[in-house]
């Protein structure tokens, strides 16, 4: 992707460069925590159904920035284990959409419950100091991630 942005400066550079390393190794560490046998893939495919509701495939696919065919065979694998299922699309009765089980929903909670101890964890070792800088960041993180 090409930006008509001004070019970076060594020091920016290298910041962005950091970011993207310790932003990298953070996410490692938190899906070190059990997945309940789930790719990456498929743990993504779930929390976009849950923040966006019953979705098209190929919405579904763009959101997750993935091919239709990636996306179907994510979907299918999920609905072969119980944990979507496919609806008939109010809107346009030739289309279908996929949306969360009870089960999806119970196995998503789980997920996220056990992630966050986790890193609720490595939070509460921070110094009083630390958790404020962190805490300060999180909207510029949020502003970084929404333009990406």
């Amino acid at each position: 992707m090409k930006s008509s942005a001004t070019p970076l400066s060594k020091s920016q550079s290298h910041t962005a460069a950091e970011l993207r390393l310790v932003i990298g190794r953070l996410i490692r560490s938190i899906r070190q925590h059990n997945a309940g046998g789930l790719t990456p893939s498929q743990v993504s495919a779930l929390a976009t159904i849950e923040e966006f509701g019953p979705i098209r495939i190929s919405d579904l696919a763009s959101h997750e920035s993935i091919g239709a065919p990636v996306a179907t065979r994510v979907s299918t694998s999920l609905e072969d284990l119980g944990y979507l299922k496919r609806v008939q699309d109010s809107r346009d009765k030739r289309a279908c959409l996929v949306e969360l089980t009870p089960v999806g929903r119970r196995v998503l909670k789980s997920l996220w419950e056990e992630r966050a101890i986790g890193l609720n964890e490595r939070i509460q070792k921070l110094s009083k100091a630390e958790f404020e800088v962190l805490n300060a960041a999180l909207p510029i993180l949020e502003k970084l991630a929404k333009d990406i």
